[in-house]
């Protein structure tokens, strides 16, 4: 999710995957699990599970714990905005089936409203039919006691949503969302860093294994996740984590980009700006034995066998002394809603047109390849090839992390 803007208006009086959302096969959700976890947490950070998919969540999620008594939450894992806000009580248009909750204020002895009491957020790249389209949720303000990872609690400003636009297809199956940028009082994981619960890196894999389809570690870096050196770039990023891009490798061929692309973990595919879309595509369909290349540039969905897909080169992304590698079941899927029939492949690379401003935005499909480091100590952005054997198979860890090597100046 790319948040676009974040409106909030003071009012006279304040009131008071994988199957669809699971997250693991084996973890327990409930609250009495939770705490188990909180009471083991050291006070550098810890690795958890994650869930979702490229498709049908089109994000990936975890748990926080909110109010008092704490209860569990779901929410998409976002370094595309910075706020956290879950379902509420009585919204309209909010999914409310299991694992999802809503929020309750009058349940959290710690609750109470925050000016200016309502809030109205707008997002790209929530709607999985145009990534340019506007989704917006609008609700409530609180403040209320946040957990994450058995870190906390901290205050932290939340939002409850009350309505929800129906285009919001990323919250049809996890209806909550917890950004790691813009960092605020809103934000989570600035609010844990800012009480000294932990430091300031957190990371991520996507990959299923045995427990989860993936691992949130905050307040370090979890080696066992990486299967090899994790390789850093800076993060170029005002205002969105970003990372440089000289140029796009395919076949023979090298597109120059010499752009930023923005990191949004709430992105599920790859959205290129226009010209670069245009250009990669000439290029790879300048080889005339890949079978409907056109077609699927073209935004049509189609049967492929998997020899045709295997048929279609690697993508490498040239950062600045790291290269990215998308094969070309990275960038071929099932399971979009744009596919006119079961078992089609669809593109995953698609014009970003305006999102972000830039159109330019590494997603999920991209990342699920690595480790991925959110190093904001040292504003930089680290690439680990991800441990396939251990990324999804860990239940919880407190005691595997370090902090990353810092630069020399």
């Amino acid at each position: 999710l790319l948040m676009m803007t974040s409106l909030a208006t003071a009012v006279p009086t304040a009131t008071s995957g994988f199957a669809t959302a699971r997250m693991s096969k084996h973890l327990s959700h409930s609250p009495r699990a939770m705490s188990r976890f909180a009471m083991a947490a050291s006070q550098n950070g810890s690795s958890i599970p994650a869930g979702g998919a490229i498709w049908p969540t089109a994000i990936y999620w975890s748990t926080v714990q909110i109010g008092t008594p704490a209860k569990d939450f779901p929410v998409a894992i976002d370094s595309g905005s910075g706020d956290l806000d879950i379902a509420g009580k009585g919204c309209s248009g909010c999914v409310l089936t299991p694992p999802n909750a809503a929020y309750d204020p009058t349940a959290s002895s710690s609750s109470k409203p925050a000016f200016p009491y309502v809030f109205s957020n707008t997002y790209q790249t929530c709607d999985l039919k145009d990534p340019t389209a506007p989704c917006t949720i609008s609700g409530r303000l609180y403040h209320d006691q946040v957990s994450l990872a058995g870190l906390g609690p901290v205050e932290v400003e939340l939002g409850s949503i009350q309505k929800q636009t129906s285009n919001f297809d990323q919250f049809k199956q996890i209806d909550g969302v917890m950004g790691f940028t813009m960092g605020g009082k809103k934000n989570v994981f600035a609010s844990l860093v800012a009480g000294g619960k932990c430091e300031n890196v957190w990371a991520m894999c996507m990959h299923e294994g045995k427990t989860s389809n993936g691992t949130l570690t905050i307040g370090g870096v979890d080696q066992r996740l990486s299967d090899g050196e994790v390789g850093y770039v800076p993060d170029v990023g005002v205002g969105f984590h970003s990372v440089k891009v000289s140029s796009l490798e395919v076949l023979n061929s090298t597109v120059t980009v010499g752009a930023a692309a923005i990191l949004d973990t709430g992105t599920n595919v790859l959205l290129l700006p226009s010209a670069v879309m245009s250009s990669l595509q000439k290029s790879m369909c300048s080889d005339s034995n890949l079978p409907s290349c056109s077609e699927l540039w073209e935004g049509k969905c189609t049967a492929l066998a998997p020899s045709q897909v295997a048929m279609y080169p690697p993508l490498i992304l040239k950062l600045d002394g790291v290269d990215l590698q998308m094969s070309s079941a990275d960038y071929l899927l099932q399971g979009s809603p744009l596919a006119t029939a079961a078992g089609e492949y669809c593109l995953g690379i698609r014009d970003g047109g305006s999102a972000g401003g830039s159109g330019f935005i590494i997603g999920d499909t991209t990342m699920r390849n690595y480790y991925l480091v959110f190093d904001l100590a040292e504003q930089r952005i680290g690439w680990g090839k991800v441990n396939k054997e251990m990324c999804g198979s860990l239940s919880v860890s407190y005691t595997h992390l370090t902090l990353p090597t810092k630069r020399i100046v």
